[in-house]
């Protein structure tokens, strides 16, 4: 066998192995955040490349004040998109100032995760092989990130709930010590 043959056999291994466990994990991600990942598709960023505002997953010719009128379907975001989201801003121009804002927050272990899957992702669309560590990594860590996304419980503290008046309006109070 050839030094080539050899190459495409590993490849094809490494992509029977590693897409399906990046896949479940990008769908896992999805399925936990859906609503937030919907909120942002048709909203706009700013690129910092062209120094103006684009719409995520928008049209070209898109006005940010525009409702798109199609369904906002996460599944539709890559597994390079994801990990993208996380490094793009929001430019809010307020009384002459200007702030930046992240587009899409995710938690530091959720977003080095992605920075992995996109990475390996990358190689392997483009026909590099994966080292042997992000392998382990990705093996590794995959049932750890999977049981994090879909069945830890999710404890909201501090929520704010508006007490209601006999009449069925809001009398104003205020409720810290709710728990989810």
């Amino acid at each position: 066998m050839n030094k080539y043959e050899e190459e495409n056999r590993a490849l094809v291994a490494q992509l029977t192995h590693c897409l399906p466990l990046i896949e479940t994990e990008r769908g896992a991600y999805i399925k936990a955040e859906h609503g937030r990942l919907a909120a942002i598709i048709g909203t706009g960023y700013w690129n910092n490349e062209i120094e103006d505002y684009e719409i995520f997953h928008g049209r070209k010719g898109d006005e940010l004040a525009l409702i798109d009128d199609r369904p906002h379907d996460p599944y539709e975001i890559t597994i390079e998109e994801m990990y993208w989201i996380t490094r793009q801003y929001k430019k809010i121009e307020r009384c002459g100032t200007e702030t930046y804002t992240a587009f899409f927050n995710m938690m530091p272990e959720e977003k080095e995760r992605f920075e992995l899957l996109s990475g390996m992702w990358r190689k392997l669309m483009h026909g590099q092989l994966c080292s042997e560590e992000e392998i382990r990594l990705l093996d590794e860590g995959h049932d750890a990130f999977i049981d994090h996304k879909l069945t830890d419980p999710v404890e909201v503290k501090g929520n704010i709930q508006f007490d209601q008046a006999p009449d069925g309006g809001l009398n104003g109070g205020f409720n810290f010590n709710n728990r989810f």
